[in-house]
């Protein structure tokens, strides 16, 4: 009898230590199992997708909180608050095929054929992504019995399952909870110099861009108004066979509604000819050639000196207009003044790629140029460079130095040169979405005198606020015209 009742205590540890040993097994291989569907899912649960010219990159991520990260390679991320659970939906523009952009931008279909096909799209690639995750999810729960060494067919079947249904009901309370409104309180992360003007582009910058260019039409169209409020040094029909009038413009940065306002500027003004100091594109990529296209609109000779943003694509698109010129070095004569520019060295990699000019590459044009400079027979009337540190080597030895790069307007004097820097003809491009009062787009008009040799005797600097609301001409003299 005693030991009857000393086997049943036994009996009873053994099924409870046995018990435990189930459920502490069975949470190990549940928690394994769940790890394991989480490590595939994120580790190679990325796909990527095509449409029309531009690559996607689509994938999950677990997070301290849903949402939903827009990565733009190489500006940064746009992120926003979008849904309940604790994944991160990431969608990076990988690339853009610049050859079938510029098809598309020709040939754009009707916008609701875009978004009526663009949704199609996003819903069966969002359906494979879907079934594709889970199915990871059932792999990568396998893990769990593969570890423990289970040899049990039912429970590697039940571990699959669990991984699927894991993954599925993530994604499920994903879409459940999906508020893409969320994104009009985005945050910015990263290097995102760029960040606010790509997303306010997505909601309203072709407004803005129709805005601007009807507000820069007005504006040169009155220009010849205001500047004859100067007074008796407004130019006459009669000084046009004595003076060479000279339109200086920069950084226009693929703003096309800048361009309207340099042909109204050159034909109001009557310019002999037009010296662009570099940063026309903003990449250098081919798909905005177009912009450089409409040098041949301009009733002017177009001399071209290119920036650190510009290209070998963008230097080439300039060239094919007829009526253009590209200053590379050799001196080049124009309405009897003499004309010599050196490009940014950045503008020598043949599209996209890396703008930061190194400070020695700068130094050694400026160099360069003062090479060229000395072995001619009289210094040029107008040397012209991108960035204002490759004056350097030069100030002093020439008259006039024109310049960009700073986005910044300015006329100094260092001993008998004169440095001009028109600033930022097109706003600096996106960069003008970028500030609450915009940035100011200036360009100048210097004048020379003909005879007996060139002689700068004024500049007016045309100024139009980043607000759109003022604009102004001033005009600085530097002789007497005889």
């Amino acid at each position: 009898m005693s030991d009857l009742s000393t086997t049943r205590p036994q009996l009873r540890r053994l099924h409870y230590k046995r018990l435990l040993r189930r459920g502490l097994f069975a949470f190990l291989l549940a928690a394994l199992s769940l790890l394991g569907a989480a490590f595939i899912v994120t580790s190679f649960g990325a796909q990527t997708y095509h449409w029309r010219a531009f690559e996607i990159e689509v994938r999950i991520q677990p997070a301290a909180r849903g949402e939903t990260r827009l990565v733009f390679t190489p500006l940064g991320e746009v992120r926003a608050a979008t849904h309940k659970t604790p994944l991160a939906l990431e969608v990076s523009l990988r690339s853009v095929s610049f050859e079938n952009l510029g098809r598309l931008i020709q040939h754009m279909p009707p916008r609701q054929d875009m978004e009526r096909e663009f949704a199609a799209v996003a819903r069966r690639s969002l359906t494979r992504f879907a079934l594709r995750e889970v199915v990871l999810g059932m792999l990568g729960a396998l893990l769990g019995p593969l570890l423990l060494h289970v040899k049990r067919p039912g429970i590697w079947a039940a571990s699959a399952a669990l991984g699927g249904a894991f993954t599925g009901l993530l994604l499920y309370g994903t879409l459940r909870t999906y508020n893409p409104k969320a994104f009009e309180q985005p945050t910015y992360v990263g290097s995102l110099r760029e960040a606010r003007a790509v997303t306010t582009l997505v909601s309203s910058a072709f407004h803005s861009a129709n805005a601007l260019s009807d507000k820069l039409k007005v504006v040169a169209g009155n220009l010849n108004v205001l500047y004859g409020r100067i007074g008796d040094t407004a130019i006459t029909p009669e000084d046009d066979s004595k003076t060479v009038r000279v339109l200086h413009i920069s950084d226009i940065h693929n703003n096309t509604a800048a361009i309207d306002f340099v042909k109204e500027l050159a034909q109001k003004f009557q310019v002999n000819f037009v010296v662009d100091t570099g940063d026309l594109s903003d990449y250098g990529s081919p798909v905005e050639a177009p912009l450089a296209r409409e040098v041949g609109a301009l009733r002017a000779p177009y001399l071209f000196v290119a920036g650190n943003h510009d290209s070998q694509t963008t230097i080439a698109a300039v060239r094919a207009n007829p009526n253009a010129i590209i200053l590379n070095g050799q001196p080049v004569v124009v309405d009897g003044l003499t004309v010599l520019g050196l490009p940014d060295p950045s503008s020598m990699r043949p599209g996209i790629g890396s703008v930061d000019t190194p400070l020695a590459a700068l130094r050694d044009a400026s160099g360069a140029l003062a090479g060229d400079i000395a072995r001619m027979p009289a210094p040029p009337d107008l040397v012209c460079v991108h960035n204002p540190l490759e004056e350097a080597s030069l100030e002093g030895r020439v008259p006039v130095i024109l310049c960009g790069h700073l986005h910044r307007a300015y006329i100094n004097t260092v001993g008998e040169t004169v440095i001009c820097n028109a600033g930022t003809t097109g706003g600096a491009g996106l960069r003008y979405l970028d500030h609450r009062e915009g940035v100011p787009l200036t360009a100048a008009i210097l004048t020379f005198s003909r005879a007996p040799k060139p002689r700068l005797l004024w500049i007016d600097q045309v100024a139009l606020d980043g607000a759109l609301s003022e604009y102004s001409i001033t005009r600085r003299t530097f002789a007497a015209a005889k």
